[in-house]
This record gives structure tokens, sequence and C-alpha cells, in this order.
């Protein structure tokens, strides 16, 4: 215990720099731990009271009914590294983490006694920090502790960023639990199921590999350097050893026989092809679990053959039965367990990404000088849903209006409605001395007023694919989720206007327009406001908005957004089914990502304004 001066107390003002002083020196310490695993230990003082203080656990340690006696007190499941951390919080209040890996080891601690401040800073940091590289740790983690909120996160980066995730390293060291969780989703960025099946074999291949090892050094299988897993009470490493060669001369002369899983086929169907019957059983058993998400039927005969047919992972009653069930619908059933399912997988983002054919001419203007809507609606008539079709005729809704459902029943004359609404736009840009600056749809620069002080604007617009307009009576929210590939800076969004009504009939687009009141703002994943708007002004007919908030966000690439729009006006607004993937200035865009009630009438936003 080190001596300490004489009237140190006097030097700290604050409480936190008294128990810093007090870790530090050892002063007055009653309690000792030793931390760690052998070779590695080490023994740490500390204060009683200080810790009852912060965590019930240590309160029952030290002064409930079954006080801990013994001395130092073993603590053998936490990191050296992390319970100093841990340490550190409870006498300063500081949470000094510096890594990924340190995060999860603290997480771990402050779980286990009890520290919730602490777990949320520490999830916070994992979520900041998610990469490929290290989001499948991430989601072991997560759903070791059930932080929902990580896993749905965890499980986002790995959807948008497969094909990476599978070809690191760090996939071959996968709880197998977690390869089945990853192979069980719906929307993955791969070229085809072949990249699972590759990734699968190279994960059995690393298994055998790490048990091998084992068996020539046990020494090295207890030492804290092999850990594979997060944390040593969480290691599920599989004890068995595994060969996915086909030449006998590799098979282990002595592989046990594993027992038989209930989805394992019959002893006279289940016959490897090459090797020892041993040693396949052993792979498949290994495997088998995720093997059996792998959507083989999506797959071409060739494929198939040249690639999982030729594998000992499956059987060669297996590879028959998969082949004839490509080629066609056969008598001959899938294998027992085996996806039947014919659908590939759906992409996110990506380099896999295929942007709609839609070549729009877009036009965009400062706030509060609106564009025509029709420029975006339609770059031609192919395009263009016909109004008999897809518009709702607002007349059905007033029977004394006969003769405008006769009229709407009418095909959509595009000409005639263009020529007064862009007369109209040329003289209101002529008149106000504003800019009008032309983009294409893939959002690259352009020329405006936000342009001339310096600011640079991409427009990420989104094709309607149907169009109807909806009525609204007091209060219309809309909002959708939305996720990029790259770091942005997201400076606004971009809406429509109300169509005009029937009372006002054709003309009342060519009048002074109405005002609009609408509210807009950016929300985290979380539902935390990042910024916000309140937008008034008038505005013209259908038409399009630049809605700009108080202030730029910047926000991370693969993680969710939430854009929302309140409009407070009466009247209609021309909605529809928007493109869900858009590519906007080498930036992929996909909208529309998390739960389905988290985006409502998602078509009334039509852009996201950014830079980057």
């Amino acid at each position: 215990m080190a001596a300490a001066p004489n009237d140190w107390q006097l030097e700290c003002t604050k409480l936190k720099q008294r128990g810093a002083y007090l870790l530090k020196s050892g002063q007055w310490t009653d309690c000792t731990f030793l931390v760690g695993t052998e070779p590695n230990q080490v023994v740490i003082e500390g204060h009683k009271l200080i810790l009852a203080m912060a965590s019930p656990v240590f309160e029952a340690m030290f002064f409930g009914g079954m006080a801990e006696g013994n001395e130092p007190i073993p603590i053998l499941d936490v990191q050296i590294d992390a319970f100093k951390a841990l340490l550190e919080y409870i006498y300063t209040d500081n949470i000094n983490i510096t890594s990924f890996d340190k995060a999860c080891e603290l997480c771990y601690g402050a779980k286990k006694y009890m520290l919730p401040h602490l777990v949320k800073e520490c999830t916070r940091y994992l979520w900041s920090d998610l990469y490929p590289r290290n989001a499948c740790r991430a989601y072991e983690f997560a759903n070791l502790f059930e932080e929902n909120n990580l896993m749905e996160k965890c499980i986002q980066i790995i959807s948008t960023n497969t094909k990476e995730i599978l070809n690191d390293s760090s996939f071959e060291e996968m709880d197998i639990n977690t390869v089945i969780t990853v192979f069980s989703l719906d929307h993955l960025n791969i070229d085809s199921e072949l990249d699972l099946f590759e990734a699968i074999v190279r994960y059995a291949k690393a298994a055998e590999r790490r048990n091998a090892e084992r068996s020539a050094s046990p020494a090295a299988s207890t030492s804290n350097s092999d850990r594979k897993s997060i944390m040593p009470s969480t290691s599920q490493e599989k004890e068995q050893v595994v060969n996915v060669e086909s030449s006998a001369e590799s098979s282990p002369a002595a592989a046990p026989e594993p027992c038989r899983a209930e989805h394992e086929p019959q002893p006279e169907t289940s016959k490897p092809k090459g090797g020892s019957a041993g040693a396949g059983a052993v792979a498949r058993a290994l495997v088998r679990p995720a093997l059996e998400r792998v959507r083989f039927l999506t797959l071409s005969a060739q494929q198939f053959a040249a690639g999982p047919a030729r594998s000992t992972l499956l059987t060669e009653s297996e590879a028959f039965a998969v082949l004839m069930n490509i080629l066609s619908t056969s008598d001959v059933p899938m294998p027992r367990g085996f996806s039947t399912s014919r659908t590939p997988r759906k992409t996110l983002l990506g380099s896999h990404f295929a942007a709609p054919d839609y070549s729009l001419s877009v036009s965009a203007v400062d706030t509060p000088s609106p564009v025509s809507l029709d420029v975006v609606w339609l770059p031609s008539s192919d395009h263009r849903p016909d109004r008999a079709e897809h518009r709702p005729d607002r007349a059905e809704h007033r029977p004394d209006r006969a003769d405008l459902r006769a009229e709407r029943a009418q095909p959509w004359d595009r000409a005639a409605w263009d020529r007064p609404a862009r007369h109209e736009l040329q003289n209101i840009i002529t008149s106000s001395g504003a800019l009008l600056a032309t983009r294409a749809v893939d959002g690259s620069a352009g020329a405006g007023a936000g342009a001339e002080r310096g600011e640079h604007r991409s427009y990420c617009r989104r094709a309607l694919v149907t169009h109807t307009d909806f009525l609204n009576t007091s209060v219309l929210d809309s909002s959708v989720t939305f996720m990029v590939d790259k770091n942005i800076c997201v400076l606004g969004v971009q809406v429509p206007t109300q169509a005009p009504s029937e009372e006002g009939g054709a003309g009342q687009s060519l009048a002074g327009g109405y005002c609009e009141l609408l509210y807009a703002h950016l929300l985290d994943a979380d539902g935390a406001r990042l910024t916000y708007t309140h937008y008034t002004s008038r505005v013209l007919y259908r038409h399009l908005l630049d809605i700009m908030f108080n202030r730029p966000v910047y926000v991370q690439r693969n993680k969710v957004y939430k854009v929302g729009i309140v409009f407070n006006k009466v009247g209609w607004y021309p909605m529809g089914t928007a493109a869900q993937q858009v590519l906007a200035d080498a930036v992929h865009f996909n909208f529309g990502v998390g739960q389905s009630a988290d985006s409502v009438r998602d078509g009334l936003i039509r852009s996201i304004i950014f830079t980057y």
C-alpha cells in the first residue's frame, strides 16, 4: 500500500479527483481481487464501501448475508484491462474505451456487476464503431446480452456488406449459430448462392485446422490467447474434427462417428462421394444447419454441377435430388431440411445495385422558388401511368360532379397540361431573378442559388412507379427510413405541393397558388431528432419544393435514419409508390429499411438533398 502525502485532500476539488487518487495510490484499500486467467493474473486492490456504493453486486459481496470472506476474490471471467476500466468508472465516472474488443469486455463486466449506465455507453460505442469486419462479433455479443437495437443494426451491416463479411478471415471464427443467422436472412448482397456455399466450405476447413492444432498442442487450448469468443464464459467452440477434402489420404484415420442429427439421411442414402464415411458425416453434422439454408434451387444446373455437387458436404443422393429439382419440378423430393425456395436473395446496397430504368429530366431551384412537378413526374410517356388507371377520381367522392368524372376518364394530354405550367414557371423564374439549375437523375452537381454560395448540392431523386392523389383533411404525416453506403451530409428534402382542387377548376394552377405550412425533421435509428425545420410560404400547385433543414447533419454509412414531413394544409397531395433504391452522385440510397411501420406514405418524400 503506497504512503499518502500529507493533506492530499486539499488538492482535490471534486469527488472524482479524490476517488482517482484513492484508486491510484491504494490508500485505505480493504479488499483484493485476483483478475484474469493463468498464467496472466494480477492482484487489484479496492475499497468495499466505494464499490458497494456503485454496484448492488458488490454490495451483496461485501455486506450481504452471504458476504465474500476469502481473499483475494477470484475474477476469472473479466479481462484485466476491462476490470481496471470498470473500477475507473466506479471511482471517477470516467469511461475509458479505446477499442471494439475492450468495449465488449467492459460491457460484459458492467452487465455482471449491474452498472446500467456503463452498459449503455459501451453499447453506444459498439454502435458507433460498427464495420463489416466486426459486425458478426457485435451481433454475437448483442445476442448474448439481448441488446435488440444493436442486433438489428448488426443485421443491417451484414445485409449490405455480405460479400465483404464472407470473404473476411473473421467469418471462419464465427459461432455456427451466427452463420445460420446470416444464411437465413432474406436480404443479402451476394452474386449468387455460390457465395454462401463457398463460405461454408471455408468455415468447415477452418474448424478442422483449429481442432487439429488443439490435438497437437493440448496446452494451447487452455491458454487465454486461444480464446475465440467474446469472453471465456461464452465460448461455444465445437470439439469436432471436420474434413471436407475428397481424398481418403487427407481424412483422419480414427475420426469419431458423431451422433446422427434427426435430419440426417438414412445410412443407405448417405454414402459420401470420396473420403471416409466418418469424416464426411462429421463435416455434414457441423455445417448442416447452415447448409440447409442455402437456396440451391436459385442456381443453374451448370453452377450446381460445377460446384456444390462435387463437394463432400453433399452426399451423392443429395446432390442428385437437388440437381433434379433444379432441372424441373421432379418427383424426387429435396433432401430433408434443405431450402425449397427458388427466390433469389433481395439486394440492398452495394456494387450489385441496379438502378431503375427511369430517364428523368429534373430541375431544382432554391426554396422557396418551386419546380414544376411535371418535369420530375415523367420523362417520357412510356413511364407515365394513365390518369384514368392510376389517378384516383376525386369526383367520385362528390356524386354531383358527374361531368368531372367524364372528363377524367379521357386519356391524359401531357402537352396540353404542360404548356401553361411551363409558361407560368418561366414567368416566375424571370420575375424573381431565381437561377434554375438543371440536374441529371444521378444528382450530379449543378449551379443554382445554393451553388452561388459555394454549396454543392446533390439530389437523390425517387422516381414514382405509380401515382395517386391523397386528400389531407387535417394533418398529413409522411416518413421514410433510409440508409446510404457512404458518409454524407444531409441538407434537406424535396416534397410536392398540392394538386388543384376540383372547385378551383383547371385554371387554379395558374393562379396565386396557396400558403403551404409544414414541418420536417431528421431522426436517427433510436428516434432522436438530429435536425428539423418549419416551412411557411406561398407556393404554386403541383410543384416540388426544396425544404432545407435548420442545420446540415452528417449521417454515417450503413446506418438507418428516418426523415419525416408533417403537412398541415387541407387539400389533395400527389402521392404514389416511389423507388426504393436510388443511385445519386455515386451514393447508393436504400429506402424503406427496417420495420414496415417506420415508413408512412413515403411517396410524398421525393428527394433527399445532400452533399459530401
